[in-house]
């Protein structure tokens, strides 16, 4: 527990091999959230190859739809910092999920979100827009399960993919929202 926040999973320690530029970085990242739903999120990545490490904080506040107001399925609203850019940037992200099956293993999911830099008077304002259709298969081979997701990000015009299990992450594409390198593919795996 730190000052109200509660950790409710483990640390994530991940091992993120790029193809592209072939370099392995050790990464980290922990959530610590609220009753009232704002989340603190803890990342960090060392470098291997040249030994530099980036840091990254989140502060959001999250808003789940209700009966009032199905407009969206969750929205947040917070500020975040990364060592990198060494900027505060706040932001607004939304989601809204249609589910295409009747047991919600197949959806279609729109996300948006818009960033701005805290300091003025800075114009850097970075918008988001992606559509994903995601298939879930639970119990794929015993204790493991899959899920596929294709999608286009509106912003860069460019479709992505991802396989995801248990243990390990490919992506494919342009899956990153920002500093992604179009036709490259990462293969990430977590402990």
């Amino acid at each position: 527990v730190v000052d109200g926040l509660i950790r409710r999973e483990p640390m994530e320690t991940r091992l993120h091999f790029d193809n592209t530029s072939r370099t392995l970085a050790i990464c980290a990242k922990e959530h610590f959230v609220s009753d009232d739903n704002v989340v603190l999120t803890l990342k960090g990545r060392l470098d291997t190859s040249n030994g530099k490490w980036q840091g990254d904080i989140k502060l959001r506040k999250k808003f789940f739809a209700d009966s009032k107001f199905p407009l969206f399925t969750r929205a947040d609203v917070g500020a975040s910092y990364s060592t990198k850019s060494d900027e505060v940037l706040y932001g607004l992200k939304a989601k809204k999920c249609i589910e295409l099956s009747p047991d919600g293993l197949l959806s279609l999911d729109v996300k948006g979100g818009y960033q701005m830099a805290a300091a003025l008077p800075t114009t850097k304002k970075v918008w988001d827009c992606r559509v994903e259709l995601s298939q879930k298969v639970f119990n794929f081979t015993e204790d493991q399960d899959v899920k596929v997701k294709l999608g286009y990000d509106v912003a860069t015009r460019k479709p992505y993919g991802q396989i995801r299990e248990n243990n390990w992450t490919l992506n494919t594409g342009n899956n990153k929202r920002k500093h992604s390198l179009p036709n490259s593919t990462h293969l990430v795996h977590a402990f």
